[in-house]
């Protein structure tokens, strides 16, 4: 399986801009195409990946809130994002997760500015990889490869993982 790694692609990959960024993913998206909307797909309490309580920092075997979304634009899906927050900080630092419903977790991240994001880490994944298979599940089919990058966001000291996974359509918006 693959492993997340800190180095970006090269500078002549195509998705490595939007993989950088360090901005809200949400605005960037915006500024590009009209017809943004945040579909829910998931959200509950649920058992996370063993590489994802690794991502968080937490004991294994805990249940933690898990929220997927897909993000359209132009009428097309160009990301899965897939957020984790542990059950405990629900009614603490992470407790308007919740209440988000089809509106971007960028609001609640990137206006707070007691919130901090850490580093970046990216990995290409196929239908072996848990994202992969969980692509395959939402959307009924399985992509060659695909990229995704991930960071921990921080706030009282409480992690919230958030990884996005970036579908081919997202090139499209240049």
């Amino acid at each position: 399986m693959n492993r997340w790694k800190r180095l970006a692609p090269p500078h002549t990959d195509p998705w490595r801009p939007w993989l950088v960024w360090r901005g809200s993913l949400t605005w960037r998206i915006t500024e590009r195409a009209s017809g943004f909307r945040v579909e829910v797909v998931r959200q509950g309490l649920r058992f996370p990946n063993e590489d994802e309580y690794r991502g968080l920092g937490q004991p294994t075997h805990r249940r933690a809130l898990v929220r997927e979304v897909v993000l359209h634009a132009g009428g097309q899906p160009v990301v899965l994002a897939h957020s984790i927050a542990a059950w405990r900080d629900l009614s603490g630092a992470w407790r308007g997760l919740r209440g988000l419903g089809n509106r971007p977790l960028a609001e609640a991240l990137f206006t707070d500015p007691l919130v901090t994001r850490g580093r970046l880490e990216f990995v290409r994944i196929d239908a072996r990889h848990p994202l992969g298979r969980r692509v395959r599940q939402v959307f009924g089919r399985d992509f060659p490869v695909l990229w995704a990058r991930r960071s921990r966001f921080v706030k009282h000291g409480r992690p919230l993982l958030v990884t996005e996974v970036f579908l081919p359509r997202l090139l499209d918006l240049r």
